[in-house]
């Protein structure tokens, strides 16, 4: 009896750490990109869609300041003429600092910032130390996931930019 209770419970955490992988799966070429609403800069929410080609994920902000530097150039439907998202992971930050400080400093940013709050986040997307996320998109079908500097990813989307 007690080796069928011990077994249950090994069943039980098996169940529970598949399950658990499952909910934190990265998506993967050929898989669908996930369902994601975040709310930008001035509280307006925003959905990454089918006829998105490009998402670009900053886990750094180190890493995104060529690339931040680049959109500030370009005009402010920039990204989205382009098919683009771009999206800041601030679930690191303290609220009160985001709230009073880093928030109401990207309201002047020359483009739309979505923003991540939910700490699950890094768990659910590819990351790599120093590097924005870059995932490629066909119909809502991640193509590629790439690693790139943010003077890569700016150099990226370079073609299209105002000369």
């Amino acid at each position: 009896m007690k080796s069928l209770h011990i077994l249950l419970h090994l069943l039980l955490l098996l169940t529970l750490s598949l399950f658990s992988a499952g909910l934190y799966a990265q998506p993967k070429p050929g898989e669908a990109f996930p369902a994601l609403s975040l709310e930008d800069q001035f509280g307006t929410k925003h959905t990454v869609g089918p006829s998105d080609r490009l998402v670009i994920i900053a886990f750094d902000m180190d890493a995104s300041e060529p690339f931040a530097e680049f959109l500030n150039q370009q005009g402010k439907t920039f990204l989205a003429d382009n098919h683009s998202r771009y999206i800041a992971d601030i679930s690191g930050m303290p609220g009160l600092i985001s709230k009073m400080f880093a928030i109401p400093k990207m309201r002047d940013y020359n483009y739309l910032l979505m923003l991540n709050r939910d700490d699950d986040f890094k768990n659910r997307f590819a990351s790599e130390a120093g590097k924005l996320t870059v995932y490629r998109l066909e119909n809502g079908v991640v193509s590629a996931v790439e690693f790139k500097s943010g003077a890569e990813v700016a150099a990226l989307l370079a073609p299209a930019a105002k000369p």
